[in-house]
């Protein structure tokens, strides 16, 4: 009589794969640690001006609403496209059927909007035609100017592409 015992292919099987979670789970727990040196901060100087940067909050864009009344020197249709200044440095609206979001870059008086991201609804041809223009005429804007309730978006040739209304 044969004194090994046989192992079954799938008790080895088995085996070699909760090894395997062994030593996967290993590797994410010890990279989760970390042996960087912290350095504290250095003590403030305080005979030195505080300086603070102007935070978002500060931003005059901030927290506004604004109704297109004008888009590339053309009145606004019909369909009302509009522009809301976040906080954060975001933007959305709508551009006269479909809403929108996005980023805007404001530094003093210069503006850049990033990807615009919009629903996809069907709008009637004029509507659409209108938003089209509208979302272009923002993606011109290089800087920006207000004058109390009247907001202008400004391109490179300092032509005003799109003139709003606060809301």
């Amino acid at each position: 009589m044969n004194s090994r015992i046989a192992t079954a292919p799938h008790t080895r099987t088995s085996w070699t794969n909760f090894s395997f979670c062994l030593l996967v789970l290993a590797l994410v727990i010890s990279g989760c640690t970390s042996t960087q040196n912290v350095q504290e901060p250095e003590a403030a100087d305080e005979t030195a001006p505080v300086q603070s940067e102007p935070t978002q909050r500060e931003a005059p864009l901030a927290n506004t609403d604004w109704k297109a009344m004008s888009i590339l020197g053309k009145p606004a249709g019909s369909a009302v496209s509009t522009l809301g200044f976040d906080a954060e440095g975001r933007v959305a609206g709508n551009g006269g059927c479909n809403a929108y979001q996005g980023d805007v870059t404001l530094e003093g008086n210069a503006i850049e909007f990033g990807m615009l991201a919009t629903t996809r609804m069907m709008c009637p041809p004029p509507i659409n035609g209108q938003e089209t223009v509208f979302l272009e005429a923002l993606g011109l804007a290089r800087s920006w100017e207000q004058a109390g309730d009247i907001l202008e978006l400004i391109d490179e040739t300092h032509a005003v592409v799109v003139r709003l209304t606060r809301q």
